[in-house]
This record gives structure tokens, C-alpha cells and sequence, in this order.
């Protein structure tokens, strides 16, 4: 009797080693519509397939803000995930309060790491005190997304490279038309967001900044004449009846009307991609944007993070070479969400596939030189948010000068920059 037990209680002290032995899975949490969740799905199978051994678990969230509100909720329980993917407008919270492993030095010294592979613009965005903290995963800026058929049937040629403001209002002129000549517009030729994401390289354009200082903003600077000169001509589109009014935007977003073939041209980032990709009747290219006194567009980046909290970090390692890798990027990339921020996959044919579109997929490419950031700091994601509402009232609203705008989104904020969200 007395061996039996011995036997068994030896057993159980051996199975509860064992337990001990295997690590927790490896949570990656990501926030994307289905086609970009599935990309992360192929990116994990083949991970698995090439390190096996390494169990790793995805975190899909829907929205962004549910994204964002899940990753601040397992920071304060002391559970976040061992890695996520965020966009660098919204990882300056993290970054401030210590809480993310410096991606950038440990893989480098594991020796399978090289931050000049990847496209300057992506690792500056990332970087807090000069050193790397996440990985960039992609590189994608704001770009004209137009209808080929549309602008056929107005008589207009593809935009070309160097076009210009001017050409572009007369582009959205052009395509706005009455198609069942019952004096209703049926097609509009632009559309765009109320949002300062959207208004920052018109205002750079124009010779204008959205803050006085990129690196420790203490204010907005809308109101210049440079940046309010930018604000009138995004605004000018509705006004001029180019671009749906407030009931029409509100009961149908500009992606939709554009998947639909009613709205000629919008400004988007590389995430439309996928949902025109699943529009097969609709035929569709992108152009840079169009220049004024200088070329601008806006970063459009997101990076993989590691918490410095995470108990899987030799694991989390070697996903991230994977993932951020040639392999890894190539799969994420045939998603068609993201331009890469490896350069090598960048111009491959996983990026620049002729067979899909947009066949002009180089303008990304092309347009990184003239890419420029909003900041990064812990309360930029406050501010944006704060000001989207107000963006919104005054874009549908002409009784609301632009120096309202302005005077509005600095009332609303300045307090913010000086708290520094604390």
C-alpha cells in the first residue's frame, strides 16, 4: 500500500512538472476586417508549419476602438497579450508609460534583425528616445482612389503623376453627374472624411503644420493662413455639391457609394484595398495626391508590439522574425491591406502583383519620399478623437468660418497637450 501511493504521488508531482513545463499560448492581438483577419490566420499557419513547437493564439477585434479599449483593459489587469499590432497615432500611450519591450534592439541582437530593411518613414514612427520599440509592418499613405469606368465615360485620362489641385477640382467637377436626368445627382465626383488624419497633407501642401512642434506638441496650428487655406478647399467640394451632403454621407459612408460605383473619386489608405478587391464589376486604379505648392501625404503605419509583461518572450521572438521576416510579410501582404515595410517585399510581385488590383499598387511606393507623420505622443489619440466630432459639424455647416474650426479644435485640445495624459 504504502509503495502504491509513493508510485502515485511521484506521478502526480511529475504531471504537475509537466503542466508547468508548457508554456501558456502566445495571444496576438489584432483589430481588421475579415480579409485582413485572415491574413493573420495564413501568417499563423505557416508560422506553425516552419517553427512548430510554438503555439500562438490570434486575438481578432473588430473595431479599432474595441481594439484599443481591450489593450488598455489587460494593461491595467497586469494581462495583456504577448504581442499586438497597432497604428503608431495610437501606440504613444503605451510607449509613455513603459509597458513595451524594445522590439527593435532585441531582435537586433539576435541577429536576424536590420532596421534599415525597412522603409525609414515606418521605423521613426515607432521610435521613443531613439530607440525602435515595435516593428513596423507596413508603410501605406493617403491616396486617390478613383472609378476607370467614371472617369471614361466624362471624358477624363487617368490622373497623372504631377496633377494638381486645380485639376483635381475639375476631375470632381467632371464626374459628378445626373445619370437618369431627373435633375437629382446620382454620382458624385469626391469624397473624403472630416477628420484631421485627412486635412494634414492638404495642409502641408499649402505650406502649413497641424502642431507646433511634431516631437512635444503644445497646441494645433489650424490656424494659419496656410492651413486655413487647406481647410476651405476640403471643404469646397460639398459646398460646390461635388461631394454628398451631410444626410446622403450619413445614411451611406464614401466607401460604400465608391463599391457601389456612385462617387468617382475618395481619399483613402491601403486598407480599401481588400474591400474593392471583393468588388469584382468595379473597376478602379489610385493616383497620388494631387500637388500644390509642395508634395505631402500622410503616414498610414502599424507595427508589431511586444508587452514587456509577456512570459513568452523567447517565443515571441521568433514569431516576430517570422512575421515582420520575408515570409511572414510576403503573406500579410497578399491580403492586400498593407504595404510593406520590409522593403524587399515592398517591390516584389507579393506587393506589386500585376494580376490584382490596383495595377498602379507603385504609387505607394512612389509617394513614401513625400510622406510625413501627425505625432505620436500618449494623447494624440484623445486629440484625434476630440476633434473628428468637430471636423464634422463645421465641414456640413457654411455658417461656420474656418477660423471657428480652428479656434474650436484648439479649445478643445490645448488642455490636453498640456496634461500630456496625465
Amino acid at each position: 500500500m504504502k509503495n502504491t501511493l509513493g508510485k502515485a504521488l511521484v506521478t502526480a508531482v511529475s504531471l504537475a512538472a509537466l503542466g508547468c513545463a508548457q508554456a501558456a499560448p502566445l495571444r496576438l492581438q489584432v483589430s481588421g476586417d475579415p480579409a485582413e483577419l485572415a491574413g493573420y490566420r495564413d501568417l499563423i499557419k505557416a508560422f506553425n508549419a516552419a517553427v512548430p513547437g510554438v503555439e500562438v493564439e490570434l486575438v481578432p477585434v473588430g473595431k479599432q476602438r474595441d481594439h484599443m479599449a481591450k489593450l488598455a483593459t489587460g494593461f491595467a489587469a497586469g494581462d495583456p497579450p504577448d504581442l499586438f499590432l497597432i497604428n503608431f497615432r495610437r501606440f504613444g500611450q503605451f510607449a509613455a508609460k513603459g509597458v513595451l519591450e524594445p522590439l527593435g534592439p532585441a531582435l537586433a541582437s539576435r541577429g536576424k534583425f536590420r532596421e534599415n530593411d525597412y522603409y525609414e518613414p515606418a521605423n521613426e514612427a515607432f521610435r521613443n528616445n531613439g530607440v525602435l520599440l515595435c516593428v513596423p509592418q507596413n508603410v501605406s499613405s493617403l491616396v486617390v482612389y478613383y472609378n476607370v469606368a467614371l472617369l471614361k465615360k466624362a471624358g477624363l485620362p487617368p490622373p497623372p503623376p504631377n496633377w494638381s489641385w486645380a485639376d483635381f477640382q475639375r476631375y470632381a467637377k467632371a464626374l459628378t453627374m445626373d445619370t437618369k436626368g431627373d435633375g437629382k445627382i446620382d454620382v458624385y465626383g469626391f469624397g473624403v472624411e472630416r477628420m484631421l488624419i485627412r486635412a494634414a497633407p492638404l495642409v502641408w501642401m499649402a505650406g502649413g503644420d497641424i502642431v507646433d512642434n511634431l516631437a512635444k506638441p503644445t497646441r494645433l496650428t489650424l490656424d494659419t493662413p496656410a492651413a486655413i487655406e487647406a481647410l476651405d478647399f476640403m471643404r469646397s467640394f460639398v459646398l460646390q455639391k461635388h461631394s454628398p451632403p451631410l444626410a446622403e454621407s450619413k445614411s451611406e459612408d464614401y466607401e460604400a457609394r465608391f463599391a457601389r460605383g456612385a462617387l468617382g473619386m475618395v481619399l483613402n489608405s491601403r486598407r480599401f484595398t481588400p474591400m474593392l478587391r471583393a468588388a469584382p464589376d468595379l473597376d478602379w486604379d489610385v493616383a497620388p495626391l494631387p500637388r500644390y505648392k509642395q508634395n505631402a501625404t500622410v503616414l498610414h503605419a502599424d507595427a508589431y508590439c511586444m508587452s514587456k509583461a509577456s512570459t513568452n518572450k523567447d517565443s515571441a521572438y521568433r514569431f516576430m522574425e517570422f512575421a515582420a521576416g520575408p515570409v511572414g510579410s510576403a503573406i500579410v501582404s497578399r491580403s492586400g491591406r498593407t504595404v510593406p515595410a520590409l522593403k524587399s517585399v515592398a517591390e516584389s510581385p507579393d506587393f506589386l502583383d500585376a494580376s490584382q488590383r490596383p495595377r498602379s499598387a507603385r504609387v505607394f511606393l512612389d509617394v513614401i519620399p513625400s510622406i510625413r507623420r501627425t505625432p505620436n505622443v500618449a494623447v494624440w489619440n484623445e486629440v484625434e478623437t476630440r476633434n473628428d466630432a468637430i471636423f464634422e459639424d463645421w465641414y456640413f455647416n457654411p455658417q461656420l468660418s474656418t477660423k471657428d474650426l480652428a479656434k474650436a479644435l484648439d479649445d478643445a485640445t490645448r488642455g490636453l497637450f498640456a496634461s500630456g495624459g496625465k
